[in-house]
């Protein structure tokens, strides 16, 4: 499932994913970050969405951008910053091409990824690549 549509110049912006965040962990079985009682005792606004479920994300949107490839070539790296998400945030994964180049199975793209809550605050940073 590649996108096809995509003019490959510095500054564009693949597809981006819109979803909302949602944690399925019992609360029961969770890091107590993951709960609603703890994570209020340290300010924050609810339980927190899980770091590995927020970068799922991302990775959708990789996937559905660089298809197959995505599992051959594909590399992320990415930070957690700010408040996070919490269930029932609306939560939009984005990717702006920085630079490319040719490898011998095609061209490598480079992308700076990020991940927005409602309130358009960035709560996921990094970069990722692939070849296309």
């Amino acid at each position: 499932m590649e996108s096809p549509d995509f003019d490959p110049k510095l500054g564009n912006e693949i597809p981006p994913l819109t979803k909302i965040a949602l944690t399925p962990i019992k609360p029961a079985e969770a890091n107590p970050i993951h709960t609603d009682e703890y994570a209020r005792q340290l300010g924050m606004r609810g339980a927190l969405v899980g770091g590995l479920m927020l970068l799922s994300y991302i990775l959708e949107m990789l996937y559905s951008f660089f298809g197959v490839k995505w599992f051959y070539y594909g590399k992320i790296n990415v930070s957690f910053i700010g408040g996070g998400a919490i269930n029932g945030d609306s939560v939009i994964a984005h990717g702006t091409l920085i630079s490319f180049e040719q490898e011998s199975d095609g061209t490598r793209l480079y992308l700076d990824v990020w991940m927005e809550n409602q309130a358009g605050e960035k709560i996921v940073v990094g970069k990722a690549s692939c070849v296309k």
